[in-house]
């Protein structure tokens, strides 16, 4: 390990261990000082605490002195190891009080060993830090340590009328010290420690990101002036840079900025989704499904951009046909892909974790969504397939963040609806005088690429609607059920089936929408992606039942019916 004086203390020496961004462990920090050794945050792989018990056992060897362990806090990513090492097994372990108490009482829920699914015992804690009472004395103390005394002020300043920073001084020699200060919000025991002009944050950066805020302990308002506190740090204490629980060493400068735009968008994250194992289990079966509706949609994308891209090179247009091909990236987008299918199957051989699926979920998303450049492809391909790519990110953005998607729920005519949905997918998105008639060449251009992309896979299929008798008026999003409608429509024209009917029905409280197919189909056409169907339709206001007999695939959809209007 590469080592290196601490700005800002006389003779304290850092030896920075920084992992992979990771689940399963953080980064490290091993402090040499002449009184102390000090290790914040052992992590959770077997190869870090290996390497850090080797440098502290040369430490010891050229100065016998105390190890104190300090965890910044108690989710199990930080200190895993800790039980699993030799030499740290006769370290002294600091934790904040609230942290402590819930290390000895084996708490898998503040510890999120149920989450990350490690298992825990119970593990003592000699030094509680920043105590209840010691907030209220506000006085020096010390410790017996086994013949050692650690020794402690604990301090506290009103730094806003709503916020008070409380904090702990701890001797290290030669005029050098720790301090340590409660910063609770992304776990109640969350501290900071300082030493000199460094100042090692915790998962403060990484509190409020998707599939983070939300985990057992979260608290909105407690994560806000924990912002504050650390900004009032950052402004008063000198510090130069700060060390985070995961990924690079961040100048102070960068740490400020950075935690101004937090607080703003921290502001947001009220009534999040608790983060538990059956939330990750819930929301990875959902991933699953929704990768695979992306990539089916993607490809289909993909596809008739090749195809246009194609027809207009045969037809000369050779830039247009490059401008085409470079609106997305499918080599990118395959390599995407493939990656999740080969992170899905290492879930389901047990060697990764729901959880893991759901951030691996949220990074492809994120990366798809930047793929996706729906302003200019809606140019070219059908509306209705680029909103629902469009819906389907977004969808999975709001889940991943704690919320439930958005949608919008009115009193619907739904005979209507599906009558315009009809005659969308029925109607011809262009005319074929407007390509020979065309008054400029980009409006010819606009005109041929609309000929070219159209697609009618209905064209061949006998589409019929039977509405009920009288008005249908149903409580539902309609967008998100015209996109679903569409969508089964679709699914049933590529199973080959040419005739399809579609009825309305008012019983009793409830308004039926059936859809039935005639054809040689062998299997339902939603067969594979029946759970997918169900939770659209449910984000719609609906409930979803499928059947299948004798070729004559059938759904039916329920929704919540008004009474007509007088």
């Amino acid at each position: 390990m590469i080592s290196e004086s601490v700005p800002g203390t006389r003779n304290v020496t850092i030896y920075p261990y920084l992992c992979k961004i990771d689940l399963m462990s953080s980064n490290s920090y091993l402090l040499s000082s002449p009184r102390q050794i000090a290790l914040i945050d052992p992590g959770g792989s077997e190869s870090q605490i290996n390497c850090l018990e080797e440098e502290i056992q040369i430490l010891q060897d050229k100065l016998p002195r105390p190890v104190v362990v300090y965890l910044t806090h108690v989710h199990i990513d930080h200190w895993y190891q800790l039980t699993q090492g030799k030499t740290l097994s006769k370290a002294f372990l600091a934790v904040q009080e609230t942290g402590a108490r819930a290390l000895e009482m084996n708490d898998p829920q503040m510890t999120l060993s149920a989450l990350l699914d490690r298992p825990m015992s119970t593990v003592p804690v000699d030094i509680k830090l920043l105590s209840r009472q010691d907030k209220t004395k506000l006085c020096s103390n010390s410790l017996d340590m086994k013949g050692w005394s650690f020794d402690y002020i604990t301090k506290s300043w009103r730094i806003a009328e709503d916020v008070v920073l409380y904090s702990q001084i701890v001797p290290l020699g030669d005029a050098d010290h720790l301090e340590i200060y409660h910063t609770p919000g992304h776990s109640p025991d969350g501290v900071c420690i300082r030493a000199g002009s460094m100042l090692i944050v915790g998962d403060v950066f990484f509190a409020p990101n998707p599939g983070v805020a939300g985990a057992y302990g979260w608290s909105q308002k407690d994560f806000m002036q924990s912002i504050r506190k650390i900004l009032w740090i950052l402004e008063n204490e000198k510090i130069l840079v700060c060390g985070c629980g995961h990924g690079k060493l961040i100048d102070a400068q960068t740490a400020h900025k950075t935690l101004e735009v937090m607080y703003i968008d921290a502001a947001s994250l009220k009534d999040l989704v608790e983060i538990t194992p059956l939330w990750a289990r819930r929301i990875s079966d959902y991933a699953q499904d929704l990768i695979s509706e992306l990539e089916r949609i993607f490809t289909i994308i993909a596809g008739r951009l090749s195809y246009i891209s194609h027809v207009l090179g045969e037809l000369e247009e050779e830039a247009e046909a490059k401008e085409l091909d470079c609106l997305l990236d499918t080599q990118y987008m395959d390599e995407l892909f493939v990656d999740f299918h080969a992170f899905a199957r290492e879930l389901h051989a047990g060697k990764k974790l729901d959880i893991e699926m759901v951030h691996k979920t949220g990074q492809v998303v994120g990366r798809l969504d930047k793929l996706f450049a729906k302003r200019k492809l809606e140019f070219v391909l059908d509306q209705s397939l680029l909103d629902r790519a469009g819906r389907l990110l977004s969808d999975y953005a709001a889940t991943y963040r704690g919320f439930r998607p958005p949608y919008i729920v009115s009193r619907v005519d739904v005979n209507r609806l599906i009558e315009g949905v009809l005659e969308m997918l029925l109607h011809n998105p262009f005319e074929e005088e407007a390509i020979m008639q065309a008054e400029s060449v980009e409006d010819f251009r606009l005109a041929l690429k609309a000929r070219i992309a159209h697609v009618n896979i209905f064209e061949d299929v006998n589409l019929a609607f039977l509405p009920g008798s009288g008005k249908a008026f149903a409580r539902m999003d309609q967008e998100r059920f015209a996109d679903v409608l569409i969508d089964i429509l679709e699914r049933f024209a590529g199973a080959r089936i040419k005739e399809m009917e579609i009825a309305t029905a008012l019983k009793d409280e409830w308004l039926m929408v059936q859809i039935t197919g005639r054809g040689e189909c062998t299997c339902h056409p939603l067969s594979q992606s029946n759970r997918f169907f169900e939770r659209s339709l449910a984000l719609s206001g609906g409930l979803l039942q499928t059947s299948f007999e004798a070729n004559r695939p059938s759904v039916e959809i329920e929704f919540a019916a008004f009474p007509e209007e007088q």
